[in-house]
């Protein structure tokens, strides 16, 4: 059993302690500070509410493709089936980053025969993709197989974990409660003094708010299907997929001296969607704060666990003997 240094636990009580401190000042002034910071115009917080979901929109293709090139199988048929099921998975991941991120943000709406243009670029992506992954390497693509492994747990836990929270708080967001031009009829209906607002700590599927009557939430559900999704920010768990770096560095040795860059750059992307997502309304920093922390803290649990459990990174060649801390 791997231990965790000293350093290590100094490091896990810092990032528990700064938590704890942001969701104490988030329980008293998650609203005010959504006041003061919300910018629907501002080129950053689109920049980044753009962008954010694009680590978590790669991962199936990423992952599918090093899948691919593993040769699982006992027979021949068998292991078409399986380069066909992993080609699926390129392909599967590459629609919806295509049809959904990409076509969602960056697309005219008006443009037609979306499905044909998004069919042919999924085509293309997943041919390139496919092809650039026979170039690497045999042995290399296999190694990568603990990373695709790790990313895919990572993403896929964090993110269950997320949906599950949004279904359980059902937390309305704060940009229709404040947008003036587009939700000028549900204010008028409903009042505009921020009633709809809960703090982080009530769930609202178990405590229920007065406001929330059945016409309440119809009205708004028609201005915004996803008004009561707030909670946590899903944008700022799927930024945080960008965690999944942090295995490397236990993969390759030549990269130990720069481990702490592979946790710091993921907090800086991660932070920077996260404030983005508060400027455009979208959630408040409660929201961000437990959707970023679930991506990192799952990303550290499964990291212990691979480097505890998993014979290969037990027998990674080392210079000293193996030990986990959270960044060096």
């Amino acid at each position: 059993m791997n231990k965790i240094t000293k350093r290590g636990w100094i490091e896990l009580g810092a990032s528990l302690g700064i938590f704890i401190v942001l969701a104490v000042i988030a329980a008293f002034y998650d609203l005010k500070i959504n006041q003061a910071l919300y910018n629907p115009d501002s080129l950053f917080g689109q920049y980044f509410a753009n962008l954010g979901e694009l680590p978590s929109y790669l991962a199936a293709p990423l992952c599918g493709t090093i899948f691919f090139y593993q040769g699982f199988g006992r027979t021949k048929a068998q292991r078409i089936l399986y380069c066909v099921a992993c080609a699926g998975i390129v392909f599967v991941g590459y629609f919806f980053a295509i049809g959904h991120w990409f076509w969602d943000n960056f697309v005219n709406e008006s443009l037609q025969y979306k499905l044909v243009y998004i069919l042919v670029f999924t085509l293309f992506m997943t041919a390139l993709t496919l092809f650039a992954g026979y170039k690497i390497d045999k042995k290399v693509m296999r190694k990568l197989l603990w990373f695709a492994l790790f990313a895919a747990v990572v993403i896929a836990l964090s993110n269950i974990i997320v949906q599950i929270m949004k279904i359980i708080w059902a937390r309305q967001r704060f940009r229709t409660m404040v947008d003036i031009e587009k939700n000028a009829a549900l204010i008028a209906e409903f009042g505009g003094d921020f009633r709809g607002f809960t703090p982080w700590y009530i769930p609202n599927a178990i405590i229920k708010n007065p406001i929330r009557t059945d016409a309440y939430v119809e009205a708004h559900k028609l201005v915004d299907s996803d008004t009561f999704k707030s909670f946590p920010s899903g944008h700022t768990v799927a930024a945080a997929a960008s965690f999944a770096a942090i295995i490397l560095p236990d993969m390759y040795p030549k990269f130990k001296k720069a481990t702490w860059a592979f946790w710091v750059v993921p907090a800086v992307y991660t932070t920077l969607v996260a404030i983005s997502r508060i400027v455009m309304g979208a959630h408040y920093l409660s929201d961000v704060l437990f959707g970023g922390f679930i991506g990192f803290g799952v990303a550290a649990l499964i990291r212990w666990i691979f480097l505890s459990k998993i014979k290969y990174f037990q027998q990674q060649p080392t210079e000293e003997p193996k030990i986990i801390v959270l960044s060096e």
